[in-house]
């Protein structure tokens, strides 16, 4: 390690404070109890000592020594204090830091009520390297590490703790990353033992002679069938695991004007769309209507026509607005509507796209459905276009042919998140699993066919709608036609058995 010319090398320091959230209150007297208030819960500590009252109060203004405070204290002061400092595990912020700086190289901060920083020790040939479902993000202020498998999440203060967690990213070892990095080895191991006690890190075994390093979360059968990607989602989305905003909080309300309820109506040429009307054909009970089995669309011409009354009856009974009103929990600003399917707060992110083969008194080419003046506009008879969405829907649904319609979901995903913090686009999911079911149950009452698939070329989409993807892009898709004759005895036919 380089040192300055006519200066020592930077020592380790062990640093100590309390999370931002956490404030501290002491009672009248010399003995009184502290009070910590943070976002989980108050938490009473009976009669702290001199050194104990000294370290909660310069700990709520960042990172401290306790070496400071405990100099000159009296005996026992230690053992009290570390006592002290383990009943609020899940309050206090670890940090690993140089004496050549005020600003620590990186912090473990616990995000949860439930967090306890494990003691770690750790051999200088040990395997080690990040978790696989670590997370490493920045914003321009350091970097964020963070896993769903942790109670913490980690900030790397200075470019030289990015150089830990890089060289982590690889299988190492502590006596490898000791020589590698430009400083002292008492801080190798004090971070790459924090890294570990958080579960960021992990420890692994030697393999087998010319094999590679064996490590636990590897072979785990819980965690074999998570991605990373997918297990992060599920935690943030949820509560328990994590210390953010969650929930109805209006986060932009004072930066951002919310998104419409209704979003305006594109151009293009307009269909109006046939509103239903009392027919001869008696509505199946809705027992059986759920109990229909999946049936085959029937994709053979001209048998496979769909008509535009019964195209206006499905998207009438499933997808229009049947009021719009002011968010009686919101800002006057936000607006909610109500429609035959469910949403969440009321947010209704989805809009319809349509996709038409064969409809009769529809051209072929894609739509948009305007749920509030039950029509259609036309965005596009591109033959290229239109090709690229059936060829995918037909694949994904297992048809011998190209599906007469497809209506493709799409959400305007600032609808939701204006109004929810850590879980929009979870209740966007949410809201399309809602949608497509209703859409479902009244095409089975209405005797046609339906094949939901599992993916969108949300690519694709966004060439139709002229939308930027980042705003609105596909969620969901589903197949409409009329219904194929009964599959044979034993046939193993289901819309959801086949892939793109």
């Amino acid at each position: 390690m380089d040192v300055p010319a006519g200066g020592s090398a930077p020592e380790l320091q062990r640093l100590w404070s309390l999370r931002e959230d956490v404030d501290v209150e002491f009672e009248e007297g010399p003995d009184g109890d502290a009070l910590l208030r943070n976002r989980w819960s108050t938490v009473r500590l009976a009669r702290p000592d001199r050194a104990g009252r000294e370290a909660l109060r310069r700990m709520t203004f960042g990172p401290i020594s306790l070496d400071n405070i405990l100099s000159g204290a009296e005996r026992g002061s230690r053992a009290r204090l570390d006592d002290l400092l383990g009943r609020i595990q899940h309050l206090t912020i670890r940090s690993v830091g140089l004496t050549d700086s005020e600003l620590p190289l990186l912090s473990v901060v616990p995000i949860s009520p439930r967090a306890e920083l494990e003691q770690v020790g750790v051999g200088p040939d040990r395997p080690i390297r990040l978790s696989r479902f670590a997370v490493l993000s920045g914003a321009g202020r350091g970097l964020t590490l963070e896993s769903p498998l942790s109670l913490f999440r980690v900030l790397a203060h200075r470019p030289a703790a990015a150089a830990l967690l890089g060289a982590l990213g690889w299988t190492t070892t502590l006596a490898e990353l000791t020589a590698a990095l430009p400083f002292p080895a008492a801080a190798v191991r004090e971070a790459v033992e924090h890294l570990l006690g958080a579960g960021l890190a992990v420890g692994g075994h030697p393999g087998p002679e010319g094999c590679a390093a064996v490590f636990a979360e590897d072979t785990d059968p819980v965690l074999a069938t998570w991605a990373p990607v997918d297990l992060l989602f599920h935690t943030r989305s949820t509560i328990g695991r994590h210390d953010n905003d969650f929930g109805a909080t209006y986060a932009h309300a004072n930066r951002l004007a919310p998104e419409p309820a209704v979003r305006p109506v594109p151009a293009g040429r307009r269909f109006a769309l046939p509103l239903p009307s009392a027919t001869d054909r008696a509505e199946p009970p809705f027992a059986a209507v759920v109990e229909r089995p999946p049936q085959p669309v029937d994709c053979a011409p001209p048998t496979a026509r769909l008509t535009l009354t019964q195209l206006g009856e499905l998207l009438y009974r499933s997808a229009r607005i049947r009021a719009v009103s002011k968010d009686p929990s919101g800002p006057p600003e936000y607006e909610i509507s109500e429609r035959p399917y469910t949403s969440f707060g009321g947010t209704h992110p989805l809009e319809l796209y349509v996709s038409v083969d064969s409809c009769a008194g529809l051209p072929r080419g894609v739509f948009h459905y305007d749920p509030a003046r039950h029509r259609l506009t036309l965005l596009t008879e591109d033959r290229d276009v239109l090709a690229k969405v059936l060829s995918c829907s037909r694949v994904a649904a297992g048809l011998a042919g190209p599906p007469p319609l497809v209506i493709t979901l799409t959400a305007r995903f600032a609808r939701a998140a204006w109004k929810f913090s850590g879980q929009s686009y979870a209740l966007v999911l949410r809201d399309t699993g809602a949608a497509l079911q209703t859409l479902e149950l009244v095409a089975a009452a209405m005797g046609l066919a339906t094949a939901p698939l599992a993916a969108a070329d949300i690519e694709a989409g966004a060439r139709v709608s002229g939308v930027d993807w980042r705003a609105e892009s596909s969620v969901g898709q589903l197949v409409v036609g009329p219904a194929a004759a009964p599959a044979a005895p034993g046939s193993s036919y289901h819309p959801w058995n086949h892939g793109v």
